[in-house]
């Protein structure tokens, strides 16, 4: 597993760094975003963790730059802007988590894991979440092992819950993540897909709305 670690405080980039290495990640480390997106650009990793007030470049701007260019490599933000607004934002954008300082380094590895984790179960594995199963390569999805028939975007909706299960996805970054231009979908349409999941899942997973946030799916 390899991680870029983007941290101006360069005492706290070494410590985040020296614990994912005993934690089995291999790390590279920059301070600025100007030497990220760099760094970005020529290497391939599974993990940027990602400050917010960085020089040349800041955070927000680098990982809009990231996301502009389809490069969907999971991102965690870590970050002293701790207020709701920040980081909703910071999730709007394109970031996959938001953990704020001061925080422990046994949590960063752990989200660092389940980011990873996450992210490669998506691209090469059945996604699972409680009694639910959604097989990528046939997208057929099981309830108890009993198949149920989906429409596109309501399994294109699902599997992206399922990816980020456990955390709050917002109308947006679902949005973000399946409109295209020629296929744009709304809010009002989200919000469609996610009331017909509800109804074919039952109670076999718990779809739950967060007034104003977003979803949440949990097994």
């Amino acid at each position: 597993m390899k991680v870029l670690v983007v941290e101006d405080n360069l005492n706290l980039a070494r410590s985040i760094s020296s614990f994912l290495e005993e934690s089995g990640f291999q790390v590279d480390a920059c301070s600025d975003g100007e030497s990220a997106e760099h760094l970005l650009k020529g290497s391939n990793f599974d993990l940027v963790l990602l400050d917010l007030g960085l020089p040349k470049v800041d955070g927000i701007h680098l990982l809009r730059r990231l996301r502009g260019r389809q490069d969907h490599t999971p991102v965690l933000i870590i970050s002293a802007r701790d207020d709701l607004d920040q980081r909703v934002h910071g999730l709007e954008v394109g970031a996959d988590d938001y953990l704020c300082k001061p925080f422990s380094l046994v949590e960063v590895a752990a989200r660092a894991k389940a980011l990873v984790r996450r992210a490669r179960q998506a691209g090469n594995e059945s996604l699972k979440c409680g009694a639910l199963e959604l097989r990528p390569d046939s997208h057929e999805l099981l309830v108890n092992g009993e198949p149920v028939i989906l429409h596109r975007r309501e399994r294109e909706v699902l599997e992206y819950l399922m990816i980020n299960q456990g955390r709050l996805v917002s109308k947006e970054q679902i949005i973000d993540r399946l409109s295209s231009l020629d296929d744009p979908i709304t809010h009002s349409a989200v919000e469609t897909y996610v009331s017909r999941l509800r109804k074919k899942l039952g109670t076999h997973a718990a779809l739950k709305t967060v007034r104003g946030l977003g979803y949440l799916l949990d097994g």
